[in-house]
């Protein structure tokens, strides 16, 4: 199994935990850090034994090289992969206040958070596609950020895989055009990235279910919003749990209903596909609908 950006924050909590979940598996924890061997000792000391089958590697989403290696080498190693935890992600603060000055900085900042958030998650994610395992999980980690109903564009029902990445590219050019307003769009490129990421969760999961083979497979797609605290993003504690009870709940829906591992308790019930979740396991869209009746 592969957790992505899972040096530190959320995703090194889910790496903890899926390792002392799944004892004996083979558990990759990928990082943009060079020094593996002090993050695999780090791990060493919390979890003690159960690192003894986790491995950190290098891949940076900005880099397709970068990414394309490491899936290399999951797949010559084990020729299937289990679990997918598309955690990795950037974050960067818009700007107070925005003038001609500051365009190229903020187009690299915003670049470098599409390239990492949704471009390179899609990437990896269909670069795995080939050798998921049956009954496998990919599982993207959204954000409450990305509770944008307001836009549109992104909740059209004939959305596409190739109309989504022609709206994430048109957003790109608006934030340099100063346009994005006028879309109907936010400044924040990490809202918009992890809107993208819960469209894509829905739509790859209804790829997957109109391919025979991987059909057959029963790989589950699904997103959750995590409801941590993150050190540049204003949240009051009251609106947020601690990293350990995210990983946990993170890690039950990537294993729910996995032989051996994952709550099995509910075998009535259908494993849930091409969801949005929240912290709380209640669906983005659930509490959407339930918003929009109270207000009326």
């Amino acid at each position: 199994m592969v957790v992505t950006g899972a040096s530190r924050g959320i995703g090194y909590a889910i790496g903890k935990e899926i390792a002392t979940r799944m004892s004996g598996a083979s558990v990759y924890l990928t990082t943009r850090q060079k020094d593996l061997e002090v993050l695999e000792n780090n791990l060493r000391r919390d979890i003690g034994v159960a690192a003894d089958n986790a491995r950190f590697r290098f891949m940076d989403l900005k880099d397709k090289r970068s990414i394309i290696k490491f899936v290399d080498i999951v797949k010559r190693r084990h020729q299937r992969l289990d679990i997918l935890i598309n955690n990795a992600g950037i974050y960067h603060k818009p700007p107070a206040t925005f003038n001609h000055a500051d365009i190229p900085l903020r187009m690299k900042e915003v670049e470098e958070i599409v390239k990492t958030n949704y471009q390179g998650l899609k990437l990896s994610t269909e670069s795995f596609l080939p050798v998921m395992a049956e009954g496998s999980r990919i599982l993207n980690i959204s954000s409450h950020l990305s509770d944008l109903d307001s836009v549109t564009s992104f909740h059209d029902p004939d959305l596409t895989m190739t109309s989504l990445d022609n709206t994430m590219k048109a957003y790109v050019r608006s934030i340099k055009e100063g346009t994005y307003a006028q879309l109907g769009l936010p400044d924040c490129a990490y809202s918009v990235t992890k809107l993208a990421v819960n469209c894509y969760t829905r739509l790859l999961q209804e790829q997957i279910d109109a391919k025979a083979e991987w059909a057959r497979k029963g790989i589950t797609v699904n997103a959750i919003c995590p409801g941590t605290m993150h050190s540049k993003m204003k949240l009051t504690r009251e609106e947020t749990i601690s990293a350990s009870d995210a990983a946990d709940v993170i890690s039950y829906l990537a294993t729910l209903k996995m032989d051996g591992v994952g709550d099995c308790s509910r075998k009535k019930e259908r494993m849930p596909k091409g969801q949005v979740f929240w912290h709380d396991m209640t669906l983005m869209a659930d509490r959407r609908q339930r918003a929009e009746v109270t207000a009326h």
